[in-house]
């Protein structure tokens, strides 16, 4: 296999979501619901045509929590990250997960869950090559249960 360099614009959203990524719900005193798919439903955009969506729980103790989606198109994708303490009374800088979102071809960003939700336009592939790709997404806990999600839609390059 041959690594090529990203594009410049993709570098940008890479560093830009590493800085960011997820993290708590927006707006104070705003709490996620009892259950993953009404949170998911609350904080993550549904997916356009040709997108796909991740959400899942962490470990209360701690540890990794992953999700793929295979047979992703290359091009630019609008990509949305949540992450959210599922006891409600819990305050979410206190222990803060990390996530991260990976390819076959390299990391497309990741962070720790500082502000939620986030959306950037990353490239996902190899420019020119036409192989779709494995996404993964993994988020590192520590001794806490955390709602995470990410949703991904086709989207044009940013200008």
């Amino acid at each position: 296999m041959t690594r090529r360099p990203f594009p410049l614009a993709t570098t940008a959203t890479v560093t830009a979501l590493a800085i960011t990524s997820c993290g708590s719900p927006a707006g104070p005193g705003a709490a996620p619901t009892l259950d993953l798919t009404s949170w998911a439903a609350d904080y993550l955009p549904v997916p356009a045509e040709g997108g796909l969506s991740m959400a899942n729980i962490t470990d209360p103790r701690g540890g990794f929590s992953s999700d793929s989606a295979d047979d992703v198109e290359p091009g630019w994708y609008a990509v949305t990250m949540a992450c959210a303490p599922t006891d409600t009374g819990a305050v979410p800088e206190d222990s803060s997960p990390k996530i991260a979102l990976k390819g076959e071809n390299g990391a497309y960003g990741g962070g720790d869950c500082s502000a939620s939700p986030i959306t950037t336009t990353v490239y996902v592939g190899i420019p020119d090559e036409p192989a779709p790709e494995t996404i993964s997404v993994e988020v590192m806990a520590d001794g806490r249960e955390y709602y995470w999600g990410v949703s991904a839609s086709p989207t044009t390059a940013p200008e």
